[in-house]
């Protein structure tokens, strides 16, 4: 059997971007009611959790001198509704959220520190995206709090519009978004 050679870090971020745009097309929007009706799919624990870790494996240099150049954190944006124009987590939320604190006290991931990163669209005020951004960050963080993630292990930051994931279509429901970023062991 031919073993299996372990993806570079680069590819693993590739993928992961891949895999996190593809998220973003299925999910619904944030801050607007769903017009179709239609429900996203929860991730499990597992894929989480394997998102989370699956790019900072490092890669094997094989006899070479490896450059040391900062890495990228690994992360997830997970589609986490709230009520239109609110911080107040949708009931359906809860879900995706248990899911989430379950893989962030994960035997692989407790020892790492965690970024909450709430982001809005451009649509709107700047000021007040990036306010709401904030809370909605903070509403994640106080529930995964509530269900057994450490306080001390997480950082809740609102970008606003700031960091869009579409720059293209500023105005894209996919940007509205709360993004999970491994900040790597915590101290």
């Amino acid at each position: 059997m031919k073993p299996q050679r372990r993806p570079t870090a680069a590819r693993m971020c590739l993928l992961l971007g891949l895999v996190m745009m593809a998220g973003a097309r299925q999910s619904a929007p944030a801050a607007e009611p769903s017009s179709s009706g239609a429900s996203t799919a929860v991730l499990s624990e597992q894929q989480i959790e394997q998102m989370l870790k699956g790019a900072a494996t490092p890669s094997p240099t094989r006899g070479l001198r490896r450059q040391v150049t900062p890495e990228v954190p690994a992360s997830i944006s997970l589609n986490i509704p709230f009520e239109y124009n609110s911080f107040a987590l949708k009931p359906e939320a809860s879900e995706q959220l248990r899911q989430l604190s379950s893989a962030l006290n994960s035997q692989s991931l407790r020892g790492d520190r965690f970024m909450v990163a709430g982001h809005t669209d451009a649509k709107g005020n700047p000021q007040s995206n990036k306010r709401l951004s904030l809370q909605r960050a903070e509403s994640v963080q106080h529930f995964l709090v509530v269900h057994g993630v450490d306080a001390g292990r997480l950082d809740a930051v609102g970008y606003g519009s700031e960091q869009l994931l579409d720059p293209d279509q500023p105005g894209d429901s996919r940007n509205r978004r709360v993004e999970i970023r491994d900040l790597g062991a915590a101290h």
